[in-house]
């Protein structure tokens, strides 16, 4: 088994998201401290040291909170928040509370609100001053509203946690991707199209750009999100790329106002949540179910990608069904905003994994190759934690139990259920035109 890299091994950071982020923080804070000039991050961004436009990463904001029924994320989750409180990470977090909810008709939804609140009921579970606690009543959920004007929310079942909230992930990938490019990591601009094998084709040694350019190193880490499938086919079924639909209302300073102490709002029967409005009076609200697939019938790939950088998709459409799930989430949590206009829409692409973990680990037939990858929908909130994870893989340190969730060979029966009865359904995105593909 060959030795973890370090100097002065070089390193090739494919991808400048959550995962390649937080992962230059940790090496450059450990084996590359003083050796920050042999680690390259390539990026498909044309601004060096930001994650492209149609990254997840590079959004308004992203839910943090640490409601699972699993105790393990549960527990990382808490200490990811507790860094979110603190230096580096504090000016872009903002503690607002989550709202967990569900019909009660969907059990499968219900039982994991009832098995979160549990978890997040057990001693230690809390910082100091916050609590979990149940909303047995209608009228106590929209008790957490404030003046807020809400639905019914008859017949849901709800509680509330003071930890947990959002932060602006667009702010925070760039301050990280700021600091290790000040300490001297490099950053190179390209679209990663294929890996650069050695001689003997049994290693990988960087990758090749669809502008022609090579980027070379002694190993290479992959952290290229829902564009990882492209890279390594063999392996795309178990790092699927789905779109999940993102809708953005601009509210009006008294709409602003009206809204600004809710907080952060989730559904689980449904997939619904939605933010406070961020400082520019952005109300941003999302589904997040099985999502859309995109599959590359030339290629043989599950599903790519479709953004408004894809040729073709330059004024991105939303599917209307997707459309129309959006409204009703709206119609049923604020129904005053259902009648606003939009802002904006579009597909954010996960890397899906079907047991809702992430992939942090070695390829299996390429001993130069790491990935970490495989975010489902879940990984931004450990931002602050998820790079020393990456190194302990890297380094090949993993706890039993961390290798259990976030290796290759995992546990394949565990299923992910945190999105309810609508986990596994997934739909096909319209073809695109023949000559957009091109």
């Amino acid at each position: 088994m060959p030795a973890a890299p370090a100097p002065p091994k070089s390193i090739l950071v494919v991808g400048a998201g959550c995962f390649g982020a937080a992962t230059v923080q940790s090496l450059v804070d450990g084996p590359y401290r003083g050796h920050e000039h042999l680690i390259t991050v390539l990026d498909r961004s044309h601004l060096l040291g930001t994650p492209a436009s149609d990254a997840a990463s590079f959004d308004y904001n992203k839910i943090l909170r640490q409601d699972y029924t699993d105790p393990f994320y549960a527990e990382l989750a808490k200490e990811s928040l507790k860094r979110w409180r603190g230096p580096g990470y504090n000016r872009t977090y903002h503690e607002c509370g989550v709202m967990m909810g569900s019909s009660h008709s969907d059990a499968e939804s219900a039982r994991y609100i009832q098995g979160s609140l549990a978890v997040n009921s057990l001693p230690g579970m809390q910082a100091a001053g916050l609590k979990a606690y149940s909303l047995d009543t209608p009228a106590d959920i929209k008790q957490v509203y404030g003046r807020a004007v809400t639905g019914d929310f008859e017949g849901n079942i709800a509680y509330y946690n003071q930890a947990g909230g959002w932060a602006d992930s667009r702010m925070a990938v760039v301050d990280v991707l700021s600091r290790v490019r000040a300490r001297g990591v490099k950053f190179a601009s390209g679209e990663a199209a294929s890996l650069l094998f050695s001689a003997d084709k049994k290693d990988v040694k960087g990758v090749t750009t669809k502008e022609g350019n090579e980027h070379r190193a002694d190993f290479v880490i992959l952290a290229s999100g829902a564009w990882t499938g492209a890279l390594v086919p063999e392996i795309a079924h178990d790092l699927l790329a789905t779109g999940q639909t993102v809708g953005t209302i601009q509210l009006s300073a008294e709409e602003a106002e009206e809204y600004a102490t809710i907080p952060i709002t989730l559904l689980l029967d449904t997939g619904f949540y939605c933010f406070p409005p961020n400082k520019d009076g952005v109300f941003k609200f999302a589904i997040h179910d099985g999502g859309w697939l995109d599959p590359q019938v030339q290629t043989n790939l599950p599903s790519m990608p479709r953004t408004a950088l894809t040729v073709g998709c330059e004024r991105q459409q939303v599917p209307e069904a997707a459309k129309q799930a959006l409204l009703r989430g709206l119609r049923r949590v604020f129904p005053k905003l259902a009648t606003k206009e939009w802002l904006q829409s579009r597909l954010c692409w996960y890397t899906d994994r079907a047991s809702g973990d992430w992939l942090i680990d070695y390829h299996p037939s390429y001993p130069s190759l790491f990935l970490a990858t495989g975010g489902s929908g879940h990984a931004f909130k450990f931002f602050p934690v998820l790079g020393d994870l990456c190194l302990a893989g890297i380094e090949r340190r993993l706890t039993p139990q961390q290798a259990s969730y976030f290796s290759f060979a995992g546990d394949a029966d565990r299923i992910d259920k945190s999105r309810g009865e609508t986990a596994l359904v997934r739909k096909v995105l319209e073809p695109l035109p023949i000559k957009a593909k091109l």
